[in-house]
């Protein structure tokens, strides 16, 4: 995938997703009959959130693997973590034996990996965990070969406490009540990490963060 088509199709996700954000602004904003409703609504927005801010971390992850993929790059002249991914396997392999010879031959097999062209599955590198707690996302960042803004550690909290804890208060059944302004503020927060990690990838990919340096 070439760097145009990458950027059109996380702008494409990234806009299907905010336009749907948008639309339950809106709605949580309308005149309700009774209190039922618009409490049915911020509920439901609670979930929403939480899946977009999964959805969109797995899918545009996954759009910048397979845009590296396109690249037909060498192994060895990507990051650190990329070449650790393609070659993982052989770390498991080495787990089985201490052995000098063995793990001779191993490091035989990862030298002869490395010259290879770079290629792995999107969906098993970019692992939410179907949790995606503030950890998880770091730890996907920074396997990305990105850093960790100051921005998304400022919002540890949110990510944590609200988008996740919330969306399995509601999925696991509990009956709790969130209000108008939680719902608004849980919209605008999660626009802005969407926002945030949309550029930076498109940066990363604009700048071939991905290569060694």
């Amino acid at each position: 995938m070439d760097l145009q088509k990458f950027g059109e199709k996380v702008q494409k996700d990234l806009a299907h997703r905010k336009l749907e954000l948008s639309r339950l602004t809106v709605a949580i904003q309308a005149p309700f009959a009774d209190q039922s409703q618009k409490n049915l609504m911020c509920r439901a927005t609670v979930v929403f959130t939480y899946a977009h801010w999964e959805g969109f971390v797995r899918s545009a992850g996954a759009l910048y693997i397979r845009h590296i993929n396109g690249q037909q790059i060498p192994v060895l002249k990507l990051k650190n973590c990329f070449q650790a991914a393609y070659v993982a396997s052989h770390f498991k392999r080495a787990q089985n034996s201490l052995k000098v010879s063995f793990l001779g031959e191993v490091l035989t097999s990862i030298d002869a990996d490395r010259k290879k062209v770079f290629s792995v599955t999107p969906g098993k590198y970019i692992d939410t965990e179907s949790n995606l707690s503030s950890a998880v996302f770091q730890s996907l960042v920074t396997g990305l070969g990105l850093p960790y803004l100051d921005a998304y550690s400022t919002r540890q909290a949110f990510i944590d406490e609200k988008l996740v804890f919330g969306r399995n208060q509601v999925a696991h059944g509990e009956l709790t009540a969130f209000n108008e302004t939680d719902a608004a503020e849980r919209l605008s927060a999660v626009r802005d990490l969407l926002d945030l990690y949309a550029n930076q990838l498109l940066d990363a990919a604009r700048d071939k963060t991905y290569v060694a340096s």
